[in-house]
């Protein structure tokens, strides 16, 4: 069993006021990504995609979320599924912003780096 294997592992700042954190990765049969995400409020980031299943999950906060071609505003306990290849992203934080975000198979580009 691994307890917060990843707990000493830097957060990765993916913009001034947009920060990850590993929380467990696994890449064989079933494999899976989950993150910890946080943002101040301010602005979002352009949407993207990728192939991965992405289930977003607030913790607390808020924001404008794109999915598509649809927004909605977002906050605590609300859950996004996103599907494979469709644009997402968030548009904006209106608080200072927690989430959870879950992939699967595993996003490789998140793998932890081997020393």
């Amino acid at each position: 069993m691994d307890i917060n294997k990843y707990k000493d592992l830097p957060e990765v700042n993916l913009s001034p006021n947009v920060k990850k954190k590993l929380l467990a990765y696994f890449d064989g049969e079933n494999g899976y990504t989950l993150n910890l995400m946080s943002a101040t409020a301010g602005p979002g980031a352009p949407a993207h995609s990728h192939p991965h299943l992405q289930i977003v999950y607030v913790v607390s906060g808020e924001g404008e979320f794109n999915t598509g071609d649809e927004n909605r505003v977002i906050g605590t306990g609300d859950v996004v599924e996103i599907p494979g290849n469709v644009p997402h992203t968030f548009n904006s934080f209106s608080k200072d912003t927690v989430w959870l975000e879950f992939f699967t198979p595993a996003r490789r580009d998140y793998a932890p780096q081997k020393d």
